[in-house]
């Protein structure tokens, strides 16, 4: 007899074809992922208000290319802004799976304090031990990204054991060195020098070596096929170590290894071939190093300038890329900004506690504006406050950056309201207009003083003073002053 089985009664070829696709999806979502080797490299070097670096983002080019040939997926950032730290933080987290094999690595200013570590990107003003904890990014917020994504290896790579950055400012911010750090389960953490010591850049003048003392040892030993990741980086250890004694220098890299199981940037037999080996093989591909090039820097910097009003910004632009594709459109912004009718300034009023609006300033003409090279740096200065024998000069210290006709900053000045705490920070917010300067300086709350002045002053036409008015209001009480400002330090 025929075989009379329908294909709809769950015994026939249809069933039998949909039963061996359901098992196959089923297998696959069964079987996990396979892991990742991720990592992350930033160099910064181009400190805007601290001293510069070297080869901060030269250590770092190397060490990518070096995690790029052991199978890394690597993103290499160079020369960030606080919140471009934020966003590359936030973007490598969010590239990070469960059992994946996770490097990070940092290379620039760092300084420790109250046992925390921080990062220091390029554009951070040192003014105060809480503003820089504001300002920068604490290494523990990294390694705790990690922990959170459950890498299944995870190895940071701190390069930041330099001077204190923050010396050179005159401020006791920090100390030397960084702090010890507690590594979660899974996670190594490497420096390139121990706790409170520093990190050579070279071993003398005459070392033509690109890379630090650490890096270049490192990057050496990272592709030794066979060597678990902890061998490698205490014969890292080691050779730094003997390479820093013949400078006479004590630099002993840190290792803190809370990792489980071995981890091989190379597998394969120690001293040998790497092509045979009982460890996990490399991820197969081969992914690319994003390095930002000169078109990529050039579209952002236009980006950021190009609905600026001030034509200094168009010359700037025109000075670092003469040849760029926006030259020919910056030199005409810059004609049709300069032809303009000069306008006499406006300052919008600003909101001061209490509820009252002050004026921001009275009118002055605008004449041509100074570059922004002679405005942004460090001032010390003066206001005046009181009246008959109680007027007195209160001294200060601030921090000015223009950023085409926006004008932001710090001030830094004793405590003269009372209290326990000795000195007092605001931030600065306003305009540079013309050779005329408006900004509203606000308390930032420390010592329980939080209230806005409103200043305004001519810049001179050299750059190299600031005079004019502030004045605060409170209800309906209004306190009127003159200050002045000269320059400490031109960035």
């Amino acid at each position: 007899m025929g075989d009379n089985r329908c294909e709809g009664s769950g015994t026939g070829p249809r069933a039998q074809r949909w039963r061996a696709a359901l098992l196959l999806s089923l297998l696959a979502a069964a079987t996990p992922a396979a892991a990742k080797r991720v990592a992350l490299v930033i160099g910064n070097d181009s400190y805007q208000h601290v001293t510069a670096l070297k080869n901060a983002r030269s250590d770092a080019k190397a060490v990518a290319e070096v995690l790029k040939s052991t199978g890394f997926t690597v993103i290499v950032k160079q020369d960030l802004t606080l919140e471009a730290m934020k966003e590359a933080l936030r973007n490598f987290k969010a590239q990070i799976s469960g059992g994946d094999d996770v490097v990070f690595y940092y290379s620039g200013h760092g300084v420790q304090f109250a046992g925390t570590n921080y990062l220091i990107p390029i554009d951070i003003l040192p003014q105060s031990e809480d503003q820089v904890a504001d300002d920068a990014v604490p290494l523990q917020r990294v390694l705790d990204d990690l922990q959170d994504q459950k890498t299944k290896f995870a190895l940071a790579i701190v390069d930041a054991c330099r001077n204190n950055p923050f010396q050179s400012s005159g401020r006791a911010i920090g100390g030397r060195g960084l702090a010890p750090v507690s590594a979660a389960t899974g996670q190594m953490v490497l420096y390139s020098a121990g706790a409170g010591q520093e990190a050579l850049d070279n071993l003398g003048p005459k070392d033509s070596d690109p890379n630090g003392v650490f890096t270049r040892v490192l990057i050496k030993e990272m592709v030794k096929p066979g060597l678990p990741a902890e061998q490698v980086l205490k014969k890292v250890r080691d050779q730094v170590v003997t390479l820093a004694q013949g400078a006479n220098h004590d630099q002993v890299p840190a290792v803190y290894d809370q990792s489980i199981g071995e981890f091989y940037f190379v597998p394969g037999n120690a001293g040998g071939s790497a092509a045979s080996t009982a460890a996990p093989a490399a991820a197969p591909a081969a992914p690319s190093v994003h390095v930002e090039s000169a078109a990529e820097l050039e579209q952002s910097f236009w980006d950021r300038i190009k609905d600026s009003k001030d034509p200094a910004d168009f010359e700037q632009y025109s000075k670092q890329f003469p040849n760029g594709p926006h030259s020919a459109e910056a030199g005409l912004m810059v004609r049709k900004l300069k032809s303009a009718p000069a306008a006499p300034t406006q300052v919008a009023s600003v909101q001061q506690p209490g509820g009252n609006p002050s004026p921001a300033g009275q009118g002055v003409n605008a004449r041509a504006a100074p570059a922004q090279s002679q405005f942004d740096g460090q001032w010390s200065g003066s206001y005046n406050y009181g009246n008959g024998s109680n007027n007195r000069a209160v001294q200060f210290a601030m921090v000015l950056k223009a950023d085409g006709a926006r004008v932001f900053g710090r001030i830094l000045e004793p405590n003269t309201f009372g209290g326990n705490v000795k000195q007092l920070n605001a931030n600065l917010q306003g305009s540079l207009q013309g050779g005329t300067v408006n900004f509203t300086k606000t308390y930032d709350g420390s010592g329980g003083y939080s209230q806005s002045v409103q200043y305004s002053g001519a810049l001179s036409r050299d750059g190299s003073s600031i005079s004019g008015t502030w004045e605060l209001r409170s209800g309906n009480q209004v306190s009127r002053g003159n200050w002045e400002a000269h320059r400490a330090v031109r960035q």
